[in-house]
């Protein structure tokens, strides 16, 4: 641990280490002692992963690659951009 790190900095990280490892904002802002999700949100919105991303990833394990083909097939017939 770096010298001059603080206990801001360690809170920091700790609620970057469970939104690393997919924690909901519910749980993390229970650990963090916020009174509100939002208030969880606007701090580290930009930490959790992006929601194509794991949109995509969860109805391709639901699915498997279908949705990708589809939106393929779309994409090649010219109905999404």
């Amino acid at each position: 641990m770096p010298d001059d790190a603080t206990m801001h900095d360690l809170r920091h990280f700790y609620a970057s280490a469970l939104i690393k490892h997919r924690e909901s904002v519910k749980t993390v802002q229970k650990r963090l002692g916020h009174a509100k999700p939002s208030i969880t949100l606007n701090t580290y919105t930009h930490l959790w992963p992006d929601e194509e991303d794991t949109t995509r990833a969860a109805i391709e394990n639901v699915f498997g690659a279908v949705p990708s083909m589809c939106l393929q097939a779309a994409k090649t017939s010219g109905q999404v951009s």
